[in-house]
């Protein structure tokens, strides 16, 4: 049975569709992308906020309310993300933070940021150069995330009313797949196994490199303020931000402008306002 509602929740929740967001840029990003009267965006300070304010949304019983984060160093939904008989309310976006969007030559080369006569090539060579300085941290944070997926992944379920004993909160820990697997997985932890982890995630971000897919996988957010910093001279731009922040959501609502000018905006973005809007269409069953 749904929890009473009250003024203030409602009040907050005002929109057709209520989209919590991680941060700043991705409000002013999305919002100019989207351009859609349907969505209020919210911001939840982080991936961990808007999973909290989710579940209390979810408790409340608003079925309207959902939110977006970045992949960081895990997985991607989106795979279910049109799945109609998927009822989750966050949404993982698939490249590793938002920013990855915005690593868009063309789009950086129009923006009223780049002062300095840099063309598309040059911006798309100095992104690829930075990238290529990540290479070790792309394949240090891959390396560790295939050491908490072995620790992780299918961790002892919570019991059931089953376990009245030792015996058999004992055969319910042991008996899982967690555990069964778990001295395997220890006993490869040697400085020889983190050796073999490293050279393959340094193979593998070196081959994402060569084929582009670099531009999702990286640090999006380091690659761009390398590029924006180089290809802006602030001391001639009237009015100039005065915060990162604004700086950098002012630059993210005009790339988003480009993308949409020149049928260019991100297929996953496309599919993900679809996403919203089909959710709210058949409406999520109050808990």
């Amino acid at each position: 049975m749904a929890m009473p509602r009250d003024v203030a929740r409602d009040a907050l929740y005002s929109g057709q569709i209520n989209l919590w967001v991680e941060d700043v840029l991705t409000r002013a990003y999305l919002d100019a992308l989207w351009n859609d009267p349907a969505v209020k965006f919210l911001i939840g300070g982080g991936r961990d906020g808007v999973g909290a304010i989710l579940k209390d949304a979810e408790d409340a019983g608003y079925t309207n309310v959902f939110g977006v984060i970045d992949r960081d160093f895990g997985p991607s939904n989106l795979a279910d993300w049109m799945n109609p008989v998927k009822t989750f309310r966050k949404f993982v976006l698939p490249v590793h933070e938002v920013e990855n969007y915005l690593l868009d030559p063309p789009a950086l080369e129009a923006s009223r940021y780049q002062n300095r006569g840099i063309d598309v090539a040059a911006i798309e060579g100095r992104m690829i150069a930075k990238a290529n300085q990540l290479c070790w941290w792309v394949a240090c944070r891959d390396a560790i995330a295939e050491r908490k997926r072995r620790f992780r992944e299918e961790f002892v379920p919570d019991p059931k009313q089953s376990v009245v004993d030792e015996a058999t909160a004992r055969a319910h820990i042991c008996g899982s797949p967690w555990f069964q697997k778990f001295a395997a997985d220890a006993g490869r932890s040697s400085e020889g196994d983190v050796h073999a982890l490293l050279t393959n995630a340094r193979t593998s971000a070196s081959d994402r490199l060569a084929d582009g897919t670099w531009r999702e996988d990286f640090a999006g957010k380091e690659i761009l303020r390398d590029v924006a910093g180089w290809m802006c001279d602030h001391t001639k731009i009237p009015k100039f931000p005065s915060s990162d922040v604004e700086f950098y959501s002012d630059l993210a609502k005009g790339v988003a402008a480009w993308q949409v000018a020149n049928s260019a905006v991100p297929a996953d973005l496309i599919k993900l306002l679809a996403a919203l809007k089909a959710r709210i269409a058949r409406p999520i069953p109050a808990p």
